[in-house]
């Protein structure tokens, strides 16, 4: 199906919405499709515009912190020549039909590095309708043949003679003609004058005064809260429960025990009542499992060795390491550390036979799915909405806290809300889950790479919770598990391989997933290798490259650190990521990292300074990574008590951070929201490898 179709199947869509297809029985009606949000006249399922000449975007991100909306709204504005401070930006209703990204199998989630790359074509075609709609009007009516016009500043201009006519004049007459686009119809880049700036976002000052308003800052009105007691242990279930304090519990209403026997809720009128009621109960939990860090270790090296497992190729046929001296790398469990707790509201609808939710999610199909099933009804009986969120980081995709809201709310027959407080989170909610590899490679006398055999054990986050989005040949690789793997550099005989080790801790989507410990030990092996045999780290990339907009980004990064002929101590990190180019080099002194030189090509640039913001950020994840974070459990508990004993990089100790792009416009814009962690930690690693001498097989760095 051609783009121009599905915009068209998009725009019936949008102009039906109005008259919502709905299902009457006795006095209840049941909506089965979402309403439009737009308000002016509709072109497509995303734009609109209204009288006064505003432009309306349905933008089908989410607003997790990210800026997404910005940079969509930017895309379809570039192509419409509208002023980004007159395009309205509203959220798209629960509609995957509609506003489904391709990049997600039509699902609608704004997370992996997708939502921009995702969305580009179609934004760009829904907006090219309605420049090509105001153009021909505005031709119609001032005798001006449409090919001698374009738009601008919210306005059509007559370039022969430079009269313009703004978007509010040619819409006051009428109806548009709406002659339709095609990718010929696409701007060409040359052309571009909004993409690649830095619009201020429109909510900037909101967010820096404090008025905007979050998950758990949005009114409940009149609903309930809940707090839940967890198990102080992974997998502890409820052996016996006595609620008789909790219920005398000033302003504390119920207590309600889950249906999988893993928390007793605590529902009161305000949460300061819900948590003292949480705290009241007496509860006897099963016990604790076997279960610690260190044996996980273990358990995951020994799956290297394991034949009755057969591991998933990844490339090439799976192999075990080819020398008994091949590099180990361990990467442990990590949290989130949510700057905002996760929360949902539900409340029942139609006598009971449906729901409402509301919460900070990135993914509205997907609290859907968990408010479907926990309710027990249809999918189309579940309306779904979001609130902002402060930060997500992949952990609100699999947003589980609907599912706690619903059963809560179903079980006592009234609305309620449902706040996890982040220690809870952090203790046995979800983590990335921790990995072991095993890598051996060689070079030739030539420097050529002959032999390469990388196995990874770790467990992954949709073989646990997704099964069906599993890719590869056969359809059992977890990219969760493997991304990051397949490297970019030229050699023989390779083989990528991954082992299924399921964890304790249940896993979830982190900012960088896999990729922040593969091209650890792919980039970390690559400057062993070069090292060893003599030869310098970043010419033996550049040599081993096919991909020249990667081979642009070392060479850059090399000019921005001062690498070649230096004798400081250097590493560097480089990757392809969801179509991105990135190479960062750091610099140890002693023991410190004193600074990070990053080069990025996304293609093109949408938001200049959210890119920069996204690749910093990402950096500072990198860092802490490299040389902080972990998540350790001692039979079956967390050893923190507090969000204070998890160690994390602090600001007063990061190193100047440099970043400069290298640009390509007119390609897709690439993924930009994780590739700064990656790199980052290869990038360190080897630079401390290179200022220490000791060879590192742990995150993190033990230095």
């Amino acid at each position: 199906m051609t783009e121009r179709r599905r915009l068209s199947r998009r725009a019936f869509l949008a102009l039906g919405g109005t008259a919502t297809v709905a299902v009457a029985a006795g006095a209840t009606v049941y909506a089965l499709q979402a309403e439009t949000p737009l308000t002016g006249q509709a072109i497509n399922a995303f734009v609109a515009i209204t009288p006064d000449g505003d432009i309306e975007f349905v933008c089908p991100g989410q607003d997790i912190g990210q800026g997404a909306p910005v940079a969509l709204a930017m895309v379809l504005a570039e192509e419409v020549g509208a002023s980004m401070e007159r395009v309205r930006i509203l959220p798209a209703p629960r509609d995957a039909a509609r506003y489904g990204n391709p990049d997600f199998s039509g699902r609608m989630v704004t997370a992996d590095s997708k939502t921009t790359l995702g969305y580009w074509p179609m934004l760009r075609l829904a907006g090219a309708e309605l420049r090509l709609a105001l153009i021909e009007t505005a031709a119609r009516r001032q005798g001006w043949t449409a090919r001698d016009c374009k738009t601008e500043a919210h306005a059509v201009v007559h370039v022969p003679t430079g009269e313009t006519r703004g978007f509010a004049e040619v819409i006051a007459a009428g109806r548009l003609r709406m002659p339709g686009a095609a990718q010929g119809d696409l701007k060409r880049a040359k052309d571009f004058d909004l993409l690649g700036t830095s619009p201020q976002r429109p909510d900037a000052l909101e967010i820096v005064t404090g008025a905007k308003r979050f998950g758990t800052d949005q009114p409940r009105g009149g609903m309930s809260l809940a707090v839940l007691r967890r198990s102080p242990h992974l997998g502890g279930t409820v052996v016996a429960l006595d609620a008789t304090a909790a219920l005398a519990t000033s302003g504390v209403s119920d207590v309600h025990q889950l249906e999988d026997q893993s928390a007793v809720a605590v529902v009161a009128s305000s949460t300061w009542a819900a948590i003292k009621g949480a705290k009241a109960l007496e509860i006897t939990w099963s016990d604790a499992p076997d279960f610690d860090s260190e044996t996980e270790r273990n358990a995951l090296a020994a799956a290297l060795d394991d034949t009755q497992v057969a591991p998933v190729a990844v490339r090439g046929a799976p192999m075990r390491s080819a020398t008994p001296d091949a590099a180990m790398f361990y990467s442990p469990t990590l949290s989130h550390v949510l700057p905002e707790p996760l929360i949902a509201s539900v409340e029942g609808r139609s006598l009971g036979l449906g729901a409402s939710t509301t919460s900070a999610t990135q993914s509205l199909d997907l609290d859907m799915r968990y408010g479907a099933r926990t309710w027990k009804t249809a999918p189309f009986m579940l309306e779904t909405q979001a609130t902002p969120s402060g930060g997500s980081y992949g952990r609100r995709v699999l947003n589980d806290v609907v599912r706690d809201a619903a059963e809560i709310a179903k079980a006592i027959g009234r609305p309620v809300q449902v706040i996890r407080p982040q220690l809870d989170e952090m203790i046995r909610g979800q983590v990335r889950p921790a990995a072991v590899q095993r890598l051996s490679a060689r070079l030739d006398d030539a420097g050529r790479l002959v032999e390469w055999r990388h196995e990874i054990a770790s467990d992954g986050t949709l073989a646990t919770h997704l099964p069906s989005s599993m890719k590869g040949a056969n359809g059992d690789e977890d990219n969760t598990a493997t991304d990051g793997a397949s490297h970019p550099y030229i050699g023989e005989d390779q083989s990528i391989s991954w082992t299924r080790v399921v964890s304790m801790p249940s896993p979830g989507f982190l900012r960088g997933v896999s990729a922040s410990y593969t091209v650890w030990a792919i980039e970390t092996t690559i400057e062993r290798l070069a090292r060893d045999a003599g030869l310098d780290p970043l010419q033996w990339r550049l040599d081993h490259l096919e991909d020249a907009r990667l081979r642009a980004v070392i060479s850059r990064v090399g000019e921005m650190s001062g690498w070649s002929g230096s004798d400081r101590a250097f590493g560097l990190g480089a990757m392809i990521f969801r179509e991105a180019r990135i190479a960062t080099v750091a610099e140890v002194t002693g023991t410190e990292v004193t600074h990070l030189w990053i080069a990025v090509d996304v293609g093109q640039i949408v938001h200049r300074k959210q890119l920069l913001a996204q690749v910093e950020g990402g950096a500072i994840w990198g860092l802490s990574q490299a040389l902080c974070e972990k998540l350790t459990f001692a039979e079956g508990v967390a050893m923190i008590a507090s969000i204070a004993d998890y160690p994390m990089q602090s600001n007063g100790t990061l190193p100047p951070i440099e970043i400069e792009t290298v640009e390509t416009p007119g390609l897709s814009p690439a993924g930009a929201g994780e590739i700064g962690v990656p790199v980052t930690v290869a990038a360190i690693a080897n630079a401390m490898e290179a200022a220490t001498g000791v060879r590192f097989d742990a995150l993190p760095l033990a230095v």
